[in-house]
């Protein structure tokens, strides 16, 4: 379910790959209808496709998982807040970021590249155990 804002949207989805490549999509979409350039929006759409892909694979679950993603447009980028059932903090990776054998283990060093700072903190929506924050606004 996607619920529209003002600036931007918040969708309440249980991941899959078509979930997943809606929200990817409005995420690049959104922000750009806002004034947002689209190399910053671009950057947002992977920011959300880690946060997203990163918690599936966290959850260790045969079970469906559970997401709230919201994305807004707020000077001087775009916040996107990323909430999932996980209770442990995420892993860093050892991978380089430029490792073209790696398949998995950057997504927190690309979260340090394309954001000006990211957060964990406890969910503030109930059944979900954090969140993870970040500011976007810059394109590398």
């Amino acid at each position: 379910m996607v619920h529209e804002y003002e600036r931007g949207f918040r969708a309440d989805l249980t991941a899959s790959r078509e979930a997943v490549s809606g929200v990817r999509a409005l995420t690049r979409e959104v922000p750009s209808m806002h004034g947002t350039n689209r190399g910053l929006a671009e950057a947002a759409e992977l920011v959300v496709s880690e946060l997203m892909g990163n918690a599936v694979r966290a959850s260790n679950s045969t079970e469906a998982v559970a997401l709230v993603v919201e994305v807004y447009v707020a000077q001087p980028g775009i916040v996107v807040i990323v909430h999932d059932t996980v209770p442990q903090q995420p892993n860093r990776g050892e991978t380089a970021l430029d490792s073209s054998e790696a398949e998995s283990g950057r997504g927190l060093g690309i979260l340090d590249v394309l954001t000006d700072g990211w957060t964990v903190e406890p969910s503030t929506e109930p059944s979900f155990a954090k969140q993870i924050r970040c500011l976007v606004s810059r394109a590398e």
